[in-house]
């Protein structure tokens, strides 16, 4: 798991936080969720919403697209 200190005792990131988290461009992830393939996410309110990603769903996500090389 990626430890930061910005994150240190949160359970849940911006968009901006998860993009950094999980070495992406926000432009990336947000890509990425409009297709249906981002990390699961938490959506706050209707107009004007928050996004906020859980982290442990960021870990799921990198670990499910983690591709395993041979040495």
């Amino acid at each position: 798991m990626h430890q930061n200190k910005s994150i240190e005792g949160k359970n849940g990131l911006s968009p901006r936080e998860a993009s950094r988290y999980l070495g992406l461009s926000v432009p990336t992830l947000q890509r990425l969720k409009r297709e249906g393939l981002s990390p699961a996410y938490i959506k706050i309110g209707e107009k004007n919403s928050k996004v906020i990603y859980p982290i442990k769903e960021l870990d799921k996500w990198l670990e499910k697209n983690l591709k395993k090389v041979a040495v």
